[in-house]
């Protein structure tokens, strides 16, 4: 790809700005702030899409920010002054103004022995994709290289079961080393976004792994880890070290992915794109967001009609307005999401992913045992479902067995900090708590909800009875007079109607609001 504007190219390929025929001399944040500009030319990029984007989110301040677009305008011939080329929209950010013509390559060179997967720029792509490069291997010997091969064949296969994520890795296997490839030159060979790289090193009966997930287009690192541990039993070292890497890099892609969309006109926005839009507002965990959150997944299937995730999500949505908002019964609930939900696993009866929204389904008709069982199903499938973990969990709480629904719902919690049920499955191991007698502890886990989600009903709720139960019936009160004033529908549904599916609560909960003055 590369750009061309005023008596200027920007050749992404070989990273080189070109007034005419000469070339003109960038330092590398300069080039990439330039590229990101240009990329993002039909919107206004503030200082912080700048900072996420060119310097990973670190601090930066205003006046170094100003310094690197002021190096970026002397390299195109512009000035503060001027403003022919960037403008400057004061408290807001800056914009490329200038007319840009776009060529593309069909004749990309491949990098080594890589394949040209795509000739299309990765950032461009509506799914995600990310290609995992062999681990490096830090040890002495060639003997000792089956540590890298092998970790890296195990995170091969463990993403491959994130549906929503298309996975490379094998061909690249020349990549290692001395002769490694620039990451942006390999997203751009496999199609990519993402790309996974490392390290694994053994000495002393001991192993360390390093990882690192980089945005191929930006080469910004989106997330890293390291591992250690002995090697009395490499297998399930393995395992288990593998399971951590996909469990951390599946929430950061996500996060990651939010946060693209965002920066993207609508118009622009594929099934996809549209899905995570959704998730983002649904995310907010508020009555409004989610309706907004709806009408952006009944996009995203209009959009692509076989887009199985936007008919679990539509569903999801409507179990949400029900069980969290209290804007319909539980009952409306569940039927007016229930034919998204079987649409979805007729769309793709080997995803199942749109099984654990019938496990939540159960579990909101009070059928605790047949959530347990469907959430267990999709868990043998793929044991990275935070969305059937979550059900598991709320299962295993709403039958008495707290510890092990606890065990569930942190495990969620880890997989998915991001999921717009995140300060429902808080809640319920703050309930899990209040039922063991521990009103201590309800109380410091609901306040730390509230203070993320201050118009999620639930924890509001469990904070009243947990304080009533401490016998602090002032601070009771003002909690009570608070939820009543955001979500009084909540308070008929849960308190005084009592639905079917957390019916043990009940009693308990009960005795809590009494004594924080609570009358029927």
């Amino acid at each position: 790809m590369s750009y061309w504007f005023a008596d200027y190219s920007l050749d992404l390929e070989r990273r080189e700005l070109r007034r005419g025929t000469k070339s003109v001399a960038t330092t590398p944040q300069v080039f990439d702030i330039l590229e990101y500009l240009i990329r993002n030319r039909r919107r206004v990029c503030s200082k912080d899409d700048l900072i996420a984007a060119i310097w990973n989110g670190r601090f930066v301040s205003d006046s170094a920010v100003t310094t690197r677009i002021n190096g970026v305008r002397k390299a195109i011939g512009d000035s503060g002054e001027e403003q022919r080329l960037i403008r400057t929209f004061p408290k807001k950010g800056f914009r490329f103004i200038g007319d840009v013509r776009e060529e593309r390559d069909d004749k990309l060179p491949a990098i080594g022995n890589i394949s040209k997967h795509s000739k299309t720029d990765p950032t461009d792509t509506d799914w995600p994709s990310i290609v995992v490069l062999p681990f490096t291997s830090l040890s002495d010997g060639s003997h000792r290289q089956w540590l890298s091969e092998g970790f890296t064949e195990a995170v091969l296969v463990e993403l491959a079961k994130l549906r929503w994520l298309r996975v490379s890795g094998r061909q690249t296997n020349f990549i290692n080393g001395e002769n490694a490839a620039d990451v942006w030159q390999v997203g751009r060979a496999q199609g990519v976004r993402y790309v996974l790289e490392g390290s694994a090193r053994q000495a002393d009966g001991r192993f360390r792994i390093v990882c690192r997930l980089i945005d191929a287009a930006t080469r910004a690192h989106i997330w890293v880890g390291r591992y250690d541990g002995p090697l009395t039993n490499i297998f399930a070292a393995q395992d288990e070290v593998t399971e951590a890497v996909v469990s951390a890099i599946a929430p950061a892609i996500v996060k990651a992915e939010r946060k693209r969309v965002l920066r993207k006109l609508p118009e622009d926005l594929g099934a996809w794109e549209i899905y995570q839009r959704g998730m983002w507002h649904m995310s907010k965990c508020e009555p409004a967001e989610n309706e907004l959150a709806r009408s952006y997944f009944l996009r995203a299937i209009d959009l692509d009609p076989n887009f199985a995730a936007g008919h679990s999500a539509v569903a999801w949505s409507y179990m949400m307005s029900a069980s969290i908002f209290s804007q319909m019964s539980i009952e409306q609930g569940c039927a007016l999401g229930e034919p998204f939900v079987r649409n979805a696993i007729a769309l793709d009866e080997s995803d199942v992913e749109p099984r654990a929204r019938l496990a939540l389904m159960a579990l909101l008709r009070g059928d605790l045992e047949g959530a347990f069982e469907e959430a267990e199903q999709v868990l043998a499938v793929n044991n990275y479902s935070a969305n059937a973990l979550g059900v598991k969990g709320a299962a295993l709480v709403y039958s008495g067995r707290g510890q092990d629904g606890r065990q569930a719902l942190r495990r969620y919690l880890m997989l998915s900090p991001s999921d717009p049920a995140r300060p429902i499955r808080l809640s319920q191991i703050a309930a899990s708590q209040y039922l063991e007698g521990n009103y201590q502890g309800a109380a410091l886990t609901t306040r730390q909800v509230i203070q993320q989600y201050p118009k999620h009903p639930i924890a509001y709720r469990w904070l009243a009875a947990s304080l009533g139960q401490l016998g602090r019936t002032a601070e009771a009160e003002e909690v009570l007079d608070r939820v009543l004033k955001i979500a009084p529908s909540s308070i008929d549904m849960y308190v005084r109607q009592r639905t079917q599916y957390c019916s043990i609560e009940y009693a308990p909960m009960l005795a809590g609001l009494r004594k924080a003055g609570w009358k029927e």
